[in-house]
């Protein structure tokens, strides 16, 4: 007697239900940061744009060991402010041992 197979469930969607789930069960952001990685690992700034409606500090405040520095510039801070951000990336890769 052969076994039945089961039909492949849809994938799960970081939907508004999903986001309202979390939102009652608590830790809201921390469900969907999951969720939105389950597929491969991402760099913050597309965490950032795949997330609607999360901030950038509240994305900081939810990723163990992630840290936001704002260097007040244009869209350059490397160019318009390099001192800052050779110190930053210094500081970042001596902290890391890296």
């Amino acid at each position: 007697m052969a076994l039945a197979t089961l039909p492949t469930p849809e994938p799960l969607a970081a939907d508004a239900d999903l986001a309202a789930a979390f939102d009652v069960l608590g830790q809201k952001w921390n469900g969907i940061i999951l969720h939105t990685l389950v597929t491969r690992p991402a760099r913050f700034g597309e965490l950032r744009t795949a997330i609607e409606h999360i901030s950038t500090k509240m994305l900081a405040d939810t990723i163990p060991g992630a840290q936001l520095v704002e260097i007040p510039t244009g869209h350059l801070p490397m160019v318009e402010r390099p001192e800052e951000w050779q110190k930053l990336i210094t500081d970042f890769l001596t902290k890391h041992n890296a």
